[in-house]
């Protein structure tokens, strides 16, 4: 029987958008590789904004993997979560956690030959729906042409990260109704700034606003703009623990839910937040903004539920790369295809 030998986390930082790595190796010489969460961004000093998550997996969770059956990800699972929840059940630890848990899956599906959606039943659909999410640019011609760049390459939708309503309205005209718009602003704004926004939004017809208040997780002030506003509401990126998503769900503010599966605790966890959004009727959409280990482990989970509506690809503008050498996942007509190959499936 295969044991574990190594778990290790590093960060790749050679291009702009760094990606944190983990690998579990076991004693047949096999490896998976993981994403945990990369930190804040911060261009100048990224290894100092990931190094909490990468001292989690090296520091903290590796010593208690290593000589373990690699394929009792279960177990290992909930052993980890139940010695580290005294760190903390929300964070950077079930931010490392997610890194090792998405690494043992995606050596299991290599040890066994399989995708990792196969390993849990298999696809439910033929496809998913994808919509490429932007950088902020706040530049009306740089949105237009990344848009158009975007609808050239089979998207229908997009995701802006934009504060300002104009900005949507300059799509609207440019690309009309046709096109689903996505408007993220990051808890950008207060309750009252974040309806009055809203209100113009859904005059606009977006397919959802995202993160509408500050603090992201005041679930409070979330369901007072959802109720304020005929717009549609997404969050839950920064949501961690299970009891955090049903405390989001239960204010019956949101129709799309976002859970970010490199912090949340991986695969292992994400499998009950689906059954979370189904038991709440909500719309699943994980969140990504990552080409790499992540973005697979994303698109492997959404094919495993009924409740997946739309899978974000992260689309930067030419010449801005990812540290982690992936191709996008395979798409036509503007869905997401079913993985090929084991594991997760991006080598």
């Amino acid at each position: 029987m295969p044991r574990i030998e190594s778990v290790t986390a590093e960060l790749l930082h050679d291009q702009p958008l760094v990606n944190v790595i983990t690998r579990v190796r076991d004693s047949d010489g096999l490896e998976g590789v993981g994403e945990a969460w990369w930190g804040i961004f911060d261009r100048d000093r990224p290894s100092r904004t990931a190094s909490p998550v990468i001292a989690v997996v090296n520091d903290l969770l590796a010593p208690r993997l290593v000589g373990r059956d690699p394929d009792a990800i279960e177990r290992l699972w909930f052993e980890l979560w139940d010695w580290g929840y005294r760190y903390a059940d929300q964070g950077i630890f079930p931010m490392g956690l997610s890194g090792v848990d998405l690494a043992l899956w995606d050596l299991k599906g290599k040890r066994l030959g399989a995708g990792v959606a196969a390993l849990l039943g298999g696809p439910v659909s033929d496809g998913i729906p994808a919509y490429a999410s932007f950088p902020r640019y706040a530049n009306r011609e740089r949105l237009v042409a990344e848009t158009a760049r975007a609808l050239e390459a089979g998207f229908t939708a997009v995701k802006l990260h934009e504060v300002d309503p104009d900005m949507v309205a300059v799509l609207r005209d440019e690309f009309g109704d046709a096109l689903k718009i996505m408007v993220d602003v990051n808890g950008h704004f207060d309750p009252l700034e974040a309806i009055a926004v809203g209100t113009r939004l859904g005059e606009l017809g977006v397919t959802w606003f995202e993160e509408p208040v500050r603090p992201m997780r005041d679930h409070a002030a979330i369901a007072r703009v959802g109720a304020a506003i005929e717009c549609d509401l997404a969050a839950g990126e920064n949501e961690y623990a299970l009891a955090d998503f049903d405390s989001l769900l239960a204010t019956g503010a949101l129709a799309y839910l976002q859970p970010e599966i490199t912090k949340i605790g991986g695969l292992t966890a994400a499998r009950r937040v689906s059954a979370l959004a189904e038991l709440y009727n909500v719309a699943l959409c994980p969140h990504n903004f990552r080409l790499g280990p992540a973005l697979y482990a994303s698109v492997q989970w959404a094919f495993t539920s009924p409740a997946s509506r739309w899978l974000e690809i992260p689309w930067v503008p030419p010449g801005v790369a990812f540290s982690f050498p992936a191709p996008l996942p395979p798409m036509r007509d503007g869905l997401v295809l079913p993985l090929e190959g084991p594991g997760l499936g991006c080598g």
